[in-house]
C-alpha cells in the first residue's frame, strides 16, 4: 500500500488526463512502470495514463464495462487491481492473501467470476466481481501455472503450466482436476480458435505450437514456430494466427490457421509480448517488454503502420467499449 501511495503522488496531474467522450478506447498495462494507458484507436495517441497497483501483467473487463482488473505480479504480488474506467482512477486492491505472484486473468462470460492464477504456489483464484472478494482457490496441479483461460462454454478452466509442460482442464464448478494436455517446454501463451474446437498452445522454449482438440482435449499435432512463441491471437475469421515472440529483437509471426504454414513474420520491437486485435478485424496491436511501446498491424497488408509510445513495459491489453456507448 506504501508503494502504491507513493506512486499515486508521484505521477503528475498532466499524466491522467480528465475524463473525455464516450468512444471505445485500447487499454495498456505498462507493467514496469505500474500504470495504465487509454489509447484512442483513431489518432493513435495515448489521452490518458493512471497509476494502478505493483507490476500489472494481465487485464480483464466487467460485464457492465465500467471496471478492469488487474493482476499484480511483482512479489509477493498478492492483490488485484480495479480500476474505474469511468472515472479513469484505481478505487480498490483486492487481497489474495496468501496466493501470490498473481498473474494470468480471465472472466467468466456472464462476469459473475474472475479467475486469476497465483502461478508459483500451483493456484487458480476465483473472484467474486460483486463482492470483489477471493472465493475460493482452486489447485492446478501443475507447476508455474502462468496463464488462464474460462472455456467459451463456461464449464471448464484451463491453466498453462510452464514446468510441467502441460495444460490443466478443471472443472468449474467443482474445482476438480479432469484432464491434463501434454504440451513443450515453457508451455504458456494459450487461444481458443474462434470457433472453439482447438486449443493452441504456445511453448516458448521449445519453439513450437500444440493444438488441442476442444472437446477430446487429445493433442491434435505440434509444430514448429521457430522463436519464442508466447501469446496467440486468431484473426476473426480464423484464418490467420498472429504469434508474439518473446525475442530480442521481438517477432511477431503471422501463420495460416489451416495449414499451419508462415505467411510473414514482422519485428514489432524487443521481447513482443501482449496481443489485440479491434473489434472490426483490420488492426492488430502488439505490446514489447520494454520501452518498444505497441506496433501496431494492418491486417489488410500484414505490415506495422506505426508504434505507439505508451510506457515501460507494453505488456496485456484489452479493448474497452465504455458503458455509454453501444457494443460492437
Amino acid at each position: 500500500m506504501t508503494a502504491l501511495l507513493f506512486l499515486l503522488s508521484a505521477v503528475s496531474s498532466a499524466d491522467v488526463a480528465p475524463r473525455q467522450e464516450a468512444r471505445p478506447l485500447l487499454l495498456v498495462c505498462n507493467k514496469h512502470e505500474d500504470t495504465l494507458s487509454f489509447v484512442d484507436p483513431v489518432s493513435l495517441e495515448p489521452v490518458a495514463k493512471i497509476p494502478t497497483g505493483p507490476n500489472p501483467h494481465e487485464i480483464v473487463l466487467s460485464a457492465d464495462r465500467r471496471f478492469a482488473y488487474l493482476s499484480n505480479y511483482a512479489p509477493p504480488g498478492n492483490t488485484i487491481s480495479v480500476i474505474d474506467l469511468v472515472e479513469r482512477r484505481h478505487v480498490r486492491q483486492i487481497s489474495t492473501g496468501e496466493y501470490g505472484r498473481i498473474h494470468g486473468a480471465a472472466m467468466a462470460a456472464d462476469g459473475k467470476q474472475a479467475y486469476f492464477t497465483a502461478g508459483q504456489s500451483g493456484y487458480v483464484v476465483e473472484v467474486d466481481t460483486a463482492a470483489n472478494a477471493v472465493t475460493r482457490a482452486i489447485p492446478t496441479h501443475g507447476r508455474i501455472s502462468h496463464m488462464v483461460l474460462v472455456s467459451p462454454d463456461g464449464k471448464r478452466l484451463y491453466t498453462a503450466n510452464i514446468e510441467t509442460r502441460n495444460v490443466s482442464v478443471i472443472d468449474r464448478a467443482s474445482g476438480a482436476l479432469t484432464a491434463q494436455i501434454p504440451c513443450g517446454k515453457g508451455a504458456e501463451g494459450m487461444s481458443f480458435t474462434p470457433d472453439g474446437k482447438q486449443l493452441w498452445v504456445g511453448n516458448q522454449e521449445a519453439g513450437t505450437i500444440t493444438v488441442a482438440d476442444a472437446a477430446s482435449h487429445a493433442v491434435l499435432e505440434t509444430f514448429p514456430c521457430p522463436g519464442m512463441p508466447v501469446r496467440i491471437h486468431f484473426s476473426l475469421d480464423g484464418k490467420l494466427a498472429l504469434v508474439a515472440s518473446w525475442t530480442d529483437p521481438g517477432e511477431l509471426v503471422i501463420l495460416d490457421t489451416s495449414s499451419r504454414r508462415e505467411r510473414k513474420r514482422l519485428p514489432v520491437g524487443r521481447q513482443a509480448i501482449g496481443l489485440e486485435i479491434t473489434p472490426d478485424g483490420t488492426r492488430a496491436f502488439v505490446g514489447c517488454e520494454h520501452t518498444d511501446g505497441v506496433h501496431v498491424i494492418d491486417l489488410k497488408v500484414l505490415d506495422v503502420i506505426t508504434r505507439i509510445k505508451t510506457g515501460d513495459g507494453s505488456d496485456a491489453m484489452a479493448w474497452w467499449v465504455p458503458p455509454a456507448t453501444k457494443a460492437p
